[in-house]
């Protein structure tokens, strides 16, 4: 359910739209699609786009197909901007082939900022690279579930509170995971 609105009368100014749909591959990877849309509410001088960009009129518009395996290894990373504001936008695409191999987990965005400098980069496509790692995590994640039954250590455990190894649900739902907290013990 949405935040109650506050004020009747206000005006949108701005607008993103970002979405990511995960796929399980017959070849045993994995794809997970990316889209970023985001447009204004007001014309916008744009002299690389014919002079001006319209209010509503798509700002930006980029898609990415992240490729990972089992590993949440990075195997194929394909961009693709649609729509920009300036001409060198596009030029940024090549950049996010260096995110190849980089495996999803602890440090993952440190290395790829060290992979793909911002003044190489494109803010956009970094951020939605960002979100497609963690659309990959929980992707991944779904069809590992089936794997824990059989004593294998969740992926998320430890990783946020609900999954904390010590917590109540951890006890609850997977109890040959829990590890009481030392206070408990005693």
């Amino acid at each position: 359910m949405p935040f109650p609105i506050t004020d009747p009368d206000r005006e949108e100014i701005y607008f993103r739209h970002i979405d990511y749909t995960g796929y399980r591959r017959t070849d045993s990877f994995w794809d997970i699609e990316g889209h970023f849309r985001d447009r204004r509410t007001v014309d916008c001088t744009c002299i690389d786009r014919g002079g001006v960009i319209r209010a509503g009129e798509t700002f930006h518009e980029m898609f990415l197909t992240l490729t990972i395996d089992d590993d949440m290894v990075i195997r194929g990373l394909a961009v693709k901007i649609d729509k920009y504001p300036y001409k060198q936008c596009p030029c940024a695409a090549a950049v996010f082939k260096n995110a190849e191999g980089l495996k999803i987990g602890p440090g993952f965005s440190k290395e790829l900022r060290r992979r793909i400098p911002a003044k190489l980069g494109c803010t956009h496509l970094f951020s939605l690279l960002i979100g497609a790692a963690g659309a990959a995590f929980q992707t991944v994640a779904q069809v590992r579930m089936m794997k824990y039954c059989r004593g294998v250590t969740p992926d998320p455990l430890d990783t946020c509170l609900a999954w904390d190894s010590s917590g109540e649900m951890v006890k609850r739902e997977w109890p040959d995971f829990y590890k009481a907290k030392e206070s408990d013990e005693q």
